[in-house]
């Protein structure tokens, strides 16, 4: 156990002392709500939840696998392989930090929604929230896992994490409704990764209560959730490719 917290605070420290972290998933979230507030404020309920999504995603997919990269890059893991810690230790202190981190950046975006422009949160919402958002992120970085596991580079991860990233951002509700997309691709973002963590999520904060659909939400992301950790798992290297 002292070994876990003791990685666990190296990694914290390590993704602290990074600016690059540090603005990402702290100073642009709240950034993209005044860009959203400032394009359209009487709206601001409805994209919330949205940007909270949003964050996820891209933490996940771009911030969490670069992560894994950067420190495979930097012979982190190699060094980390030669010692007697564990590699489940090393990667529940990993998602740890980064659901920490996660969790930190929805508050942020949640705490500005109330502040800058009177979204209704009540304790109910929160408490139904913060487990959809978890689910979210645990899904999230699972898919992140694979790019991390398939790139050579964490230039190319991002690259790729951003490319699907922004596919989704545009049809999966979170900042566009779904009935402004053409009919064939209505039938198509039900089933893609992030339209389900949105409809929990913006039920849970809007109407402090569970969407009508939950279970086939979570059960939907749960699928993705284990697949792609199944798919990272063998995808894992401790060294960079050749």
């Amino acid at each position: 156990m002292k070994r876990f917290l003791i990685l666990t605070k190296a990694m914290t420290l390590m993704h602290l002392r990074n600016g690059y972290v540090l603005f990402w998933n702290f100073a642009f979230p709240v950034l993209l709500m005044f860009i959203y507030g400032a394009i359209m404020s009487q709206y601001m309920d409805y994209m919330t939840p949205g940007v909270i999504v949003l964050n996820a995603l891209s933490f996940g997919l771009v911030s969490s696998s670069t992560m894994m990269l950067e420190m495979r890059e930097k012979s982190v893991l190699r060094r980390l392989q030669a010692t007697p810690l564990p590699a489940g230790q090393l990667i529940g202190s990993y998602l740890l930090v980064n659901v920490i981190i996660g969790v930190l950046q929805s508050t942020l975006i949640i705490l500005a929604g109330v502040v800058l422009y009177d979204v209704p949160v009540t304790a109910t919402s929160l408490l139904l929230s913060y487990p959809m958002i978890l689910a979210g992120l645990l899904a999230f970085m699972a898919l992140g896992g694979i790019i991390s596991g398939m790139a050579a580079k964490a230039g190319t991860a991002t690259a790729v994490g951003m490319t699907i990233y922004f596919l989704l951002m545009f049809i999966s509700d979170m900042v566009f409704p779904l009935d402004m997309l053409p009919e064939w691709l209505r039938n198509v973002v039900p089933y893609l990764p992030a339209y389900p963590v949105v409809q929990l999520v913006r039920s849970a904060m809007l109407e402090a209560t569970l969407d009508p659909k939950w279970l086939t939400h979570l059960f939907l992301l749960a699928a993705y959730g284990i697949g792609a950790t199944f798919i990272a798992a063998r995808l894992f290297r401790w060294e960079p490719k050749a």
